[in-house]
């Protein structure tokens, strides 16, 4: 479609006076648009645009922001009080920049971008004219909300551009520290807001979890937010519908849900991945009609770089936890035949020398040793469901002086995990506590507290069936301030970033599932502040 050359009209009431001057020296001015669109076959050639005192002036007060009428050398031959107005700086770009143009009657446009301010041009001139009458129109707002989408945009792709090698060698608090300073940093930076949080939604239980939060409150123990229409506030809405929404006053929106202390009003974008909501970002202010639609557009940009950097860690982690599992269970698969005639050689050697007890004992040792090969490798294919070397390490692990009677409370949803480190850590001397999931951990906590019992030690997992691992943290913690506590993982995969936020506030250590006994007997030592004898 071609471009339509602009041109200015005045439009007045009806029965202002539309001629002034003589013939051959009048302004054009027209009653209505139709007159406008009326005087487009007049010669613009013989119209001289003059500005004379019985020209109602007060007209031009509603046409751009200023007006400025300038010679061919760009000195100023009238000007509105709007013009006169503007920093010296600015009428000297406007003048320079008029000075400069060649003018061939046509109208001209541009825009100068002076002391944070920007303007753009509409330059009117005849041929049979020596002036040139320059029309301001500010566009200050609309330079910075372009500059805040390239800085936006720039660092929404820093923000994606992490470097695999990097990020995949990392350990998931690591990983998900590193993402979480470049979007705090990108938020306070590139939008100026200082409340947020971001939820992911995990869809097996349809909950939205906290991933980030910065200055607001965060949820009681055992209450969630869901992806839905009602009942779970302003995120679940959002979550639900995929569609953002301002809330300008929050004691007036029923939708909206305690975050923020003294909180006036709130913004809140959907997180997307292919059309496919995986999240929120929840921004909150204490001034009343915080945001508008400007900020709405600059988060939904924002909000769109975060759903792909949440992505790629995601893809990572498990990228990671398959290439594990296929890589063991295709070495398990190569190692059963050549296990399977280690054994067979075994069984020969015992029957060729039944009376011989020494070599009786080592053809013990070498069946023993194919075993715990295949048991640990079963382990690792196991991953999250077992300790790598529990079995053999049962064997032979001795009470220990230093552990004696600390009482450790065990959570976790796999019944091996539980019986294996029971076995493990009772082995050693500790009174030890199991539970399967979140609830029964707090109940056994707070009846401790009451009944003025012992906890040395929590060890957790953090995705359990009804809490997260940091809401067992911060329980544990609000009945033993003191109480150490080590998380579980497996894998690295962390869906409700428990590690991120317990980190902060000062967990005792975190165990990637599969582990080894003497892993964990180190971070147990490390969290009650014990050594092992010698140490």
């Amino acid at each position: 479609m071609g471009r339509t050359e602009p041109r200015l009209f005045i439009v007045i009431p009806e029965g202002v006076p539309t001629e002034l001057g003589a013939a051959g020296d009048r302004l054009v001015i027209t009653a209505s648009l139709e007159e406008a669109r009326a005087a487009r076959d007049l010669d613009r050639g013989d119209r001289l645009i003059n500005l004379r005192d019985d020209l109602p002036l007060e007209l031009l007060r509603h046409v751009g922001h200023a007006m400025v009428l300038v010679d061919e050398t760009g000195s100023s031959r009238w000007s509105d009080d709007r013009f006169t107005a503007l920093p010296e700086s600015i009428q000297k770009a406007v003048q320079d920049r008029l000075s400069t143009d060649t003018t061939d009657g046509s109208v001209k446009e541009g825009s100068i971008s002076v002391e944070d301010r920007s303007f753009y041009l509409l330059a009117c001139r005849t041929a049979s004219a020596p002036q040139t009458l320059v029309v301001l129109v500010e566009i200050t707002w609309m330079q910075q909300q372009r500059d805040r989408r390239a800085a936006l945009r720039a660092a929404g792709l820093a923000l994606r551009d992490l470097d695999r090698s990097i990020v995949a060698d990392l350990a998931v608090a690591d990983r998900l520290r590193l993402l979480e300073d470049r979007i705090v940093r990108c938020i306070h930076e590139e939008l100026s807001f200082d409340n947020f949080e971001i939820r992911l939604l995990d869809r097996a239980s349809n909950r939205l979890e906290l991933v980030i939060a910065k200055n607001l409150t965060p949820l009681k123990i055992g209450e969630v937010i869901q992806a839905g229409e009602s009942g779970n506030g302003i995120s679940g809405w959002v979550a639900a519908t995929g569609q953002p929404y301002i809330c300008p006053n929050v004691t007036e929106d029923p939708r909206y849900r305690e975050g923020l202390d003294d909180a006036a009003s709130s913004l809140t974008v959907p997180l997307k991945m292919h059309q496919q909501v995986i999240g929120v970002l929840n921004v909150e202010s204490l001034t009343p009609n915080a945001f508008n639609r400007d900020d709405l557009e600059l988060a939904e940009i924002l909000a769109h770089y975060i759903a792909d950097a949440m992505h790629m860690l995601d893809l990572l982690v498990v990228e990671r936890f398959t290439t594990r599992e296929q890589a063991t269970r295709s070495a398990l698969d190569q190692l059963d035949e050549p296990l399977g005639e280690l054994r067979d050689v075994a069984m020969s050697l015992r029957a060729m020398n039944p009376d011989d007890t020494a070599f009786q004992g080592i053809v013990d040792k070498l069946v023993n040793a194919a075993s715990n090969m295949r048991l640990r490798l079963e382990a690792c294919v196991s991953g999250p469901r077992s300790i790598l070397d529990a079995e053999h390490e049962l064997k032979r692990l001795r009470p220990d002086e230093a552990l004696s009677g600390q009482h450790i409370l065990v959570t976790d949803d796999e019944p091996r995990i539980r019986e294996e480190m029971f076995r493990l850590l009772t082995q050693v001397g500790c009174r030890v506590t199991v539970c399967e999931n979140g609830s029964d951990t707090l109940d056994f906590v707070q009846r401790a507290k009451r009944t003025h019992d012992t906890i040395d030690l929590v060890i957790t997992d953090i995705k359990l069936p009804d809490l997260t691992g940091y809401e067992v943290f911060t329980g544990a913690r609000d009945c033993f301030p003191d109480v150490p506590v080590i998380l579980m993982t497996g894998f690295g995969y962390d869906p409700s970033h428990s590690i991120v936020r317990a980190s902060q506030e000062g967990v005792s250590a975190v165990l990637f599932k599969p582990f080894r006994t003497s892993q964990l007997l180190d971070a147990v030592r490390s969290a009650s502040q014990v050594t092992t004898p010698g140490d």
